[in-house]
């Protein structure tokens, strides 16, 4: 287990830019995942460190433990960085059901349930155009009604160490209508990630799960 050594008592988790990569390619859209490795590590700059994860999809159909990496800055030189990464971990802790400042390690993140809108970022690798999935949103109270990203949409860059990412839409408030929705393994619905339907649909989201 390691400790975040982050105080997430005066954090907001409304300004916050997922970022992660890696794994098969999923559509954009809303998913439940759950943690399943995730650690503590420096860097590629060696100025500052990051909580790196490896989250599998819990949603029955083609997707289902299909992986997507997820990277959070817990220390920057940079404010902003530190402040957004911050804020994507009290979004992180509130998707799984953590009240404020409840989230404090590692271990805590493990296996517990929660739901993320996934974009798709194109990034160069040896001269040549790639994808990978990364997590737009962590869903919570406060951004439940927003409407998921997808494929008519076009992706948007995560975050990093030194440079602000696009204005990401998936983590306003405003409402919207619910939409399509599917079965999941966790016994509620999400909406669908090839159709990129709408919101939290009638899914029993884990931060509604009794204390």
């Amino acid at each position: 287990m390691a400790d975040f050594g982050v105080n997430l008592n005066e954090v907001d988790a409304a300004n916050s830019n997922a970022s992660g990569g890696g794994g098969v390619i999923l559509p954009r859209g809303r998913y439940g995942f759950q943690i399943i490795e995730g650690e503590i590590k420096q860097n590629s700059k060696r100025n500052g460190d990051n909580y790196s994860f490896k989250a599998e999809c819990t949603d029955e159909g083609d997707f289902f433990k299909s992986f997507v990496y997820g990277t959070i800055v817990l220390s920057n030189p940079s404010a902003w960085a530190q402040n957004n990464g911050h804020s994507q971990l009290q979004a992180l802790g509130m998707a799984m059901g953590f009240g404020k400042g409840e989230f404090t390690n590692t271990d805590m993140a493990l296996y517990q349930p929660f739901v993320a809108d996934i974009e798709i970022e194109t990034y160069k690798k040896d001269g040549q155009d790639k994808e990978r999935n990364v997590f737009a949103a962590y869903i919570h109270e406060g951004n439940a009604n927003v409407e998921p990203p997808s494929d008519k949409q076009p992706a948007s860059s995560p975050s990093n160490d030194n440079k602000r990412p696009p204005t990401n839409t998936a983590n306003n408030n405003q409402p919207n209508n619910a939409s399509t929705a599917r079965q999941t393994q966790n016994g509620g619905s999400s909406s669908s990630g090839a159709s990129g339907g709408g919101a939290a649909g009638g899914r029993s989201m884990p931060w509604k799960r009794s204390a």
